[in-house]
């Protein structure tokens, strides 16, 4: 409960954050209030090494990425067709081994089903659909150091709505940590970053080797979006406690190889001379992307800060595999370190019984009984 009230001026603030992801995720760039900015930019005076030492950055921020989206990859290549196969081998054995199974089989495929389809959007999903999900979607937080992630501010958010307004923003909070919106940001941040980190460079007054490779880092990287100009707007609205005070906002879009930062892991791996290694875990959303920080009247002079993280193409699409996986028990979920393996070591073709056609002396063969089963539990008599 203490934690409840000294968030809740924070988690309130996250309604306005709400209003400010649907505007800051319309693919149109925001005047500044007050007109544009002119800045003067610098000249590069030191030579081939400083002409070069903006793109060697940028390269080596990719390669970073990079790095991390292919350890991903390759801890399980299509993780989420190999838990499929996987799950079918095992179904297939269990109603070959016994045939009064077939019930229980069917729903648990259906159950997969559902859970898999209403994760995508988070629209009308169950809450433990929506707690795997959210692992692959939103950042953790960690309270013994007081460092807030997105994903406490999401259980929270609803706590503090009006009954009334809780059931028309539920909705729109779910989809906004959802995989679809982490797959749409993904698919729209290339196209917009690269324009976005070319106006901040400029805005910075940074070189001009440094502005000219701003849009590619962009394009690769990411880049974020300053916000700032809707602050007077959600001062005005009258949304915050009195005492609260957000002291910046801004909006993280990814790049092509941007890997986002999410709850879920580090995943563990054991390697060749038996160490572990720890795998960065992708994903984000649109919920993920935005970022905040505010001052309170109830811890005065201790900001409160959540960082945005943008999430690519690349990482969207690694981060909902993932997510489907442990959606149909990969056990690729929770916070902390998680030892994953490969889902294909469970997938083979189901074995048919050794007495499955024999009698064992007895008259009467396991595959008689098996249709006759299976007759009844169809509806038929044997």
């Amino acid at each position: 409960m203490a934690v409840q009230q000294t968030l809740r001026p924070y988690v309130t603030a996250g309604i306005a954050i709400v209003g400010c992801g649907l505007i800051a995720a319309t693919p149109v760039a925001a005047q500044q209030v007050g007109g544009p900015t002119i800045r003067d930019v610098a000249l590069t005076a030191g030579g081939l090494p400083d002409l070069l030492a903006p793109w060697t950055a940028v390269y080596n921020q990719a390669a970073e990425n990079a790095t991390i989206l292919t350890q991903n990859y390759f801890l399980a290549p299509g993780v989420a067709f190999q838990q499929i196969m996987a799950n079918q081998s095992q179904y297939w054995q269990s109603v070959l081994d016994d045939p009064s199974t077939i019930p229980t089989v069917m729903q648990q495929i259906q159950s997969n089903l559902d859970a898999v389809l209403t994760g995508y959007t988070l629209q009308d999903a169950s809450a433990e659909t929506i707690a795997t999900v959210n692992f692959h979607t939103l950042s953790g937080s960690d309270l013994n150091d007081f460092a807030l992630g997105h994903d406490l501010l999401y259980q929270l958010l609803p706590q503090f709505l009006p009954a009334d307004l809780a059931e028309s923003v539920t909705p729109i909070v779910n989809y906004l940590a959802s995989p679809a919106s982490a797959i749409l940001m993904g698919s729209i941040g290339p196209w917009l970053s690269p324009w976005v980190a070319l106006m901040n460079s400029v805005q910075d007054g940074d070189s001009f080797a440094e502005i000219m490779a701003s849009p590619l880092d962009g394009f690769l990287n990411g880049a974020k979006l300053d916000l700032g100009f809707l602050l007077p707007l959600i001062a005005n609205a009258g949304l915050l406690p009195e005492g609260t005070n957000i002291t910046h906002l801004d909006f993280a879009l990814g790049g092509l190889l941007s890997t986002g930062s999410v709850a879920v892991g580090p995943y563990q791996v054991t390697d060749q001379g038996g160490d572990v290694v720890d795998v960065h875990a992708v994903g984000g959303s649109i919920f993920n992307s935005l970022g905040i920080s505010l001052e309170t009247g109830i811890l005065p002079g201790v900001p409160l800060d959540i960082e945005s993280y943008g999430v690519g193409p690349i990482a969207a699409m690694q981060a909902w595999g993932q997510t489907v996986g442990a959606l149909l028990g990969s056990g690729w979920e929770g916070k902390g370190p998680i030892e994953v393996s490969p889902p294909w070591p469970g997938i083979g073709f189901p074995i048919v019984p050794d007495d499955f056609f024999d009698d064992g002396g007895t008259g009467t063969a396991a595959s008689t009984d098996f249709f006759a089963d299976l007759a009844g539990l169809i509806g038929f008599d044997a």
